[in-house]
């Protein structure tokens, strides 16, 4: 109970790998493991024992300018459970928007379908409070939220991402993360 492995008077830290993590992306991340550019990445942002081993994988995007929850994730096949669309997986979103939209008429609309370059896609609205938009979508395509929202009316000043599926980011703080 009480050991430890040190090498080269270097305490090793082997304890097991959390099957998932949560992060909380801080804007102006850029969600790839390395950054050809040498834009600030996900490189760094696990404890070192997690990291080194490099059994975790994030589990789709952020894009730079999108803060919240990013999931890191040890199995691949949970992790193509967790983005495939057929099983519809709910993220929920917070964005701050131009304008204030009416409730129920974004909350129609965006249930209908807005058309964008990708298709059309849905969103449930769970609130509106003046310029702030809580929304509910089940795929995740490229800026996906960013573009219906704008397509709708209503461009994206912020956009922060608070649940995927089971998973809160809770009181997480940006650059923190826990295993879940």
């Amino acid at each position: 109970a009480g050991a430890e492995l040190r090498v080269d008077g270097e305490l090793l830290d082997i304890g097991p790998v959390p099957l998932l993590v949560a992060y909380h992306k801080p804007l102006g991340v850029h969600s790839t493991l390395r950054d050809d550019r040498g834009r600030p990445d996900l490189s760094e942002v696990l404890p070192p024992a997690w990291r080194r081993r490099g059994l975790l994988h994030p589990v789709g995007r952020l894009d730079a300018d999108t803060t919240g929850l990013l999931l890191f994730c040890a199995d691949g096949a949970l992790t193509q459970r967790l983005l495939h669309p057929r099983h519809g997986t709910p993220k929920e979103y917070e964005a701050t928007v131009e304008g204030s939209p009416d409730r129920t008429a974004l909350a129609e609309a965006l249930a209908r379908g807005v058309r964008t370059a990708e298709g059309v896609h849905v969103a449930e609205v769970l609130a509106v409070d003046g310029d702030r938009v809580t929304l509910v979508v089940r795929e995740g395509k490229h800026r996906m939220v960013r573009r219906m929202l704008a397509n709708a009316g209503f461009p994206v000043l912020e956009l922060h991402r608070a649940r995927f599926g089971a998973v809160s980011l809770g009181a997480l703080e940006p650059g923190e993360c826990r295993a879940v």
